[in-house]
């Protein structure tokens, strides 16, 4: 029988700014796949407005199976960070927490070896309002509670011994923090490079075994007989 690659996968996980990661201004996800081509598949499961409540529940629907998943990454948060008034996405502190930990738990039972924590960026709320004037949203955001939420996500990383990418204190180191979001809420193209410039090396770390450099060099492809060269490079099922 014919051996076969192996393609690994690299799973993105979250809400609206993993939606939109391959998009021209969220584009972490695509700097994420250019750097693994050929060793692994970047996968976007991203969805829009969804809390930790509703992507807890609905994991074993969109990702039954994990084979072949050799890393997942997990952003929720910015949504679950909204004021009472927003009944539909708020989600309190404390089963924000839950919910995290249950979604890293399926990944975990289900193969997935590393589980990457992203807390949710820092908010610019002035200008976030704004935006939602502009397209008559009430404004439910509070920067204060956006930064609840993002260290309660980074301190869950440290007490469970999870890798993380705190995007929320790196952005709040920079002075310029506020050019890191396209809208005051998601990440625009500065923002996503950002994010991907923390992610990558992480990443790049903890894939060295798994994902190598799939199938041989053009140069060492046996031009007669290619089939050959790809036998040698297969493991055999």
């Amino acid at each position: 029988m014919a051996g076969r690659v192996i393609w690994p996968r690299i799973l993105l996980f979250g809400d609206s700014i993993t939606q939109y990661s391959f998009s021209s201004e969220g584009c972490w996800g695509t700097l994420l796949a250019d750097t693994f081509q050929r060793r692994a598949d970047v996968v976007n499961r991203g969805f829009s407005g969804y809390n930790t409540r509703m992507c807890r529940d609905m994991l074993p629907f969109i990702a039954p199976d994990l084979k072949d998943v050799v890393a997942a990454t997990v952003l929720l948060g910015s949504n679950d960070a909204s004021l009472e008034a927003n009944t539909q996405q708020r989600v309190e502190l404390e089963e924000y927490i839950s919910n995290l930990k249950e979604i890293v738990k399926y990944f975990k039972d289900g193969g997935v070896k590393h589980v990457v924590l992203i807390t949710p960026p820092m908010l610019d709320g002035k200008t976030w309002s704004s935006d939602c004037l502009v397209s008559k949203r009430i404004y439910t955001k509070n920067e204060e509670l956006t930064k609840e939420y993002a260290q309660a996500c980074s301190a869950l990383a440290e007490s469970s011994d999870l890798p993380c990418v705190d995007l929320y204190s790196a952005m709040s180191e920079m002075p310029d923090w506020k050019e890191h979001l396209c809208d005051g809420l998601h990440l625009s193209a500065k923002g996503s490079k950002l994010l991907a410039m923390l992610l990558i090396p992480l990443l790049e770390e903890r894939l060295a075994n798994e994902c190598r450099f799939l199938l041989p060099y053009w140069n060492d492809v046996n031009c007669s007989n290619p089939k050959e060269s790809f036998k040698k490079f297969c493991k055999d099922d």
